[in-house]
Order: structure tokens, then sequence, then C-alpha cells
């Protein structure tokens, strides 16, 4: 049995996909059929020449729900309008060496 690996940027594209797939009104299927705990996986092995490993699957499905719970806690904070940036960028400009 062969060993199958991804690249990273593979798995990131999986998971996004995956999370975009899921979060889609309508699609394929109707809302009302949609299991309340669909799995992302369904979705990554669909595109994937060979199906995820358990371990790989596993993985998925928690880094799904962990960005879900991100997203939830995220949306639950309103900012007022005009907010401030918790930041600002100011880049300097380059020094150039002189010789």
């Amino acid at each position: 049995m062969s060993k199958m690996f991804i690249t990273r940027r593979q798995f990131h594209l999986a998971l996004v996909t995956s999370a975009i797939a899921l979060a889609a009104p309508g699609g394929a299927q109707e809302p009302s059929t949609r299991s309340v705990d669909a799995s992302p996986v369904d979705a990554v092995n669909a595109w994937l020449p060979a199906p995820m490993s358990p371990e790989q699957a596993q993985k998925v499905t928690e880094a799904v729900k962990s960005m879900q719970k991100t997203l939830e806690s995220l949306r639950a904070c309103s900012l007022p309008e005009g907010s401030e940036p918790a930041f600002v960028f100011q880049p300097h400009p380059s020094r150039k060496e002189k010789r």
C-alpha cells in the first residue's frame, strides 16, 4: 500500500474548498436535506485522487470545526461605524547604502 502525501498548500486548499462547499447556500442539495453533522471530508475526497487517511480526515474535521467556532465568535462582536483599526501600517522608506 502506498502512502499518499499532500503538500501543505494542497491541504489548505482542500480545507478552504470544503468550508466553502459546506457554506454555499443551495448547491446540489437543499439545506433541509443536508445533515447537521455533514463531514467536510466528503467534499475534499471528491477531488482527491485517493481518499484521505482517517488521521487526515480527523484533522480536516477538527480544523473546520475550529474555524467555524472562531468565525462565530468574531461575528458575535459588533464594531461601531468608523472604528479605528487595531494597528496602522506605516512603511518606512528604504535606506540606500552609500558606496
